[in-house]
């Protein structure tokens, strides 16, 4: 239960972040839960092979296709080195299965963030509301989960992380002047 609850925390505290920089233009409360967030990542990824490459996706997915935009941003990626750091990398049981699964993760990620950027703006059509949502690595994961049972909590744990972040989402929304 610890694990998921640290997913759900990792994605409210990582939107909550986001928004309070781009929606609520509070460039000074963003620190805290980004830098919360990023603590939160690297422990996550210091918990087991699959959940780092998950999340090493997330954030390489995220710096490529732009989103990173802001220097409140570093302190999330600081703490993620620090932590990684002081816990250790997870070891890896086979690095062309872990890579394979990466590069996946990773085109699955950049793709759901580019259509992201679009859906937002046409939130009409299923194929808007399937990329306003980011479906894409939603779906790779549970695929993922059924060839190898072993990424079944990495899989839910991005579920975890979409329920966090989608529910910073509304609140922000909610309470937005």
């Amino acid at each position: 239960m610890f694990l998921f609850a640290a997913y759900l925390c990792a994605g409210f505290t990582l939107k909550l972040g986001d928004d309070l920089l781009d929606e609520l233009k509070e460039p000074n409360m963003a620190t805290m839960p980004l830098g919360l967030s990023g603590l939160i990542f690297g422990l996550l990824m210091s918990n087991s092979e699959w959940d780092l490459a998950l999340l090493t996706a997330i954030v390489i997915g995220v710096i490529l296709s732009g989103k990173v935009n802001k220097p409140q941003f570093l302190i999330g990626f600081i703490l993620i080195g620090i932590v990684l750091v002081l816990n250790g990398l997870p070891a890896v049981s086979d690095i062309i299965i872990w890579f394979v699964v990466l590069l996946v993760l990773l085109f699955t990620a950049i793709l759901d963030e580019i259509q992201n950027d679009r859906a937002d703006k046409n939130s009409d059509t299923i194929r808007s509301k399937f990329f306003l949502y980011r479906f894409t690595m939603k779906l790779s994961v549970l695929i993922l989960a059924i060839l190898m049972p072993q990424f079944l909590p990495t899989a839910i744990g991005l579920w975890m992380f979409d329920t966090g972040y989608e529910t910073a989402r509304v609140i922000v929304r909610r309470t937005r002047p």
